[in-house]
């Protein structure tokens, strides 16, 4: 009897074992989370500089800049001028992806433009409870997303869709702003299963753009021609 107490007892702490050994660590809020819940306690009259939106760029991560710069086309607010603010210092980070820099520059100018708090508090609180949720579900896993080239290959799609943002086609920037989100995300986390999602909706959201200029232009060729 003894015995088998012993083998209930292992095979008890085996189980166990193997539940403690499959349960991921929870994962601590990213900087990115905490950059959004700095936003929510600014005061509704209070004027954001771009430069603090994107994270102060003190380190040299490049996904916490993309990641700030897409939300507001992820969910749109009526600033004049914004897409603007997001197209071109997306473009600019994409590009010293490609060439491989340590650090991100943007222009000082832009760094230093104000932002009113109050509509980027819309942004924050919508965004929130996704940013938690992924803080949560991201880890560090595939490698091979994180080499040189990888990064290279981001830097690349993130120019491409930069490029996309800014061309003045309605109803396409908030498509396109969460897939530079989620290529960002992966670079956060440093996720490859993310980013190989980003590359995908990537390659969705050319056949996307290719379709909708299509169409555009169709119609507007075919009331030439009426």
């Amino acid at each position: 009897m003894g015995g088998a107490l012993a083998i209930s007892a292992g095979a008890a702490g085996g189980r166990l074992h193997g539940k403690a050994r499959r349960a991921r660590p929870r994962a601590g809020p990213t900087e990115l989370t905490r950059l959004v819940e700095a936003i929510l306690r600014r005061g509704d009259g209070e004027m954001i500089p771009v430069r603090e939106l994107l994270g102060g760029l003190d380190a040299a991560a490049f996904g916490v800049p993309l990641a700030a710069l897409a939300m507001p086309e992820i969910i749109p607010v009526p600033i004049p001028g914004l897409t603007f603010v997001v197209a071109l210092p997306t473009a600019l980070i994409g590009a010293q992806m490609v060439t491989a820099r340590e650090r991100i520059w943007l222009p000082k100018a832009l760094l230093d433009r104000k932002i009113p708090a109050k509509p980027l508090k819309r942004v924050a609180r919508a965004m929130l409870p996704t940013l938690r949720k992924l803080d949560g579900w991201t880890r560090p896993r595939g490698e091979w997303m994180q080499s040189k080239a990888a990064k290279r290959l981001i830097g690349v799609a993130i120019i491409l869709l930069a490029l996309l943002i800014a061309l003045p086609i309605p109803g396409t920037n908030a498509p396109l702003a969460l897939t530079v989100f989620v290529l960002a995300m992966g670079l956060i986390r440093r996720d490859g299963l993310l980013i190989a999602a980003g590359l995908l909706l990537t390659l969705a959201s050319f056949a996307l753009m290719g379709g909708v200029t299509l169409v555009l232009f169709e119609a507007l060729f075919g009331a030439i021609a009426a």
